[in-house]
């Protein structure tokens, strides 16, 4: 993260914020590439007196955090489901097992019903 080296992301009060935002958001919306990480180009806005803060992301760079976020949660749910199917195959004994049963031993009983009958 632009934190971890050593950079912090740049910081405005409100008011400040109030009146560069045409300026900032020209830039922001300027950018074509993501950043290597979200907060390189991030601008936070400061409120006075309360806790808490805004920040002002290129699109492109959210747009790519998203992304990444969603190639890393299928990474996830694929190696969840390899660790089962490793686990069931180690009790299993040799045993099928019924699309049914599969499915509702990882979490997915509803569509259960949705199987054709045979």
């Amino acid at each position: 993260m632009a934190a971890a080296r050593g950079r912090k992301p740049a910081a405005l009060g409100t008011s400040e914020a109030r009146r560069n935002l045409p300026r900032l958001v020209k830039k922001a919306s300027s950018r074509r590439t993501p950043s290597p990480d979200l907060e390189s180009n991030v601008v936070r806005i400061i409120t006075r007196g309360q806790e808490g803060s805004a920040s002002l992301i290129p699109t492109v760079d959210l747009v790519a955090a998203k992304e990444r976020i969603e190639e890393l949660e299928e990474e996830l749910e694929n190696a969840g489901l390899a660790l089962f199917l490793q686990e069931r195959l180690g009790r299993s004994e040799g045993n099928r097992l019924s699309a049914g049963d599969f499915l509702t031993e990882i979490g997915m009983g509803e569509f259960v019903e949705q199987l054709p009958r045979g």
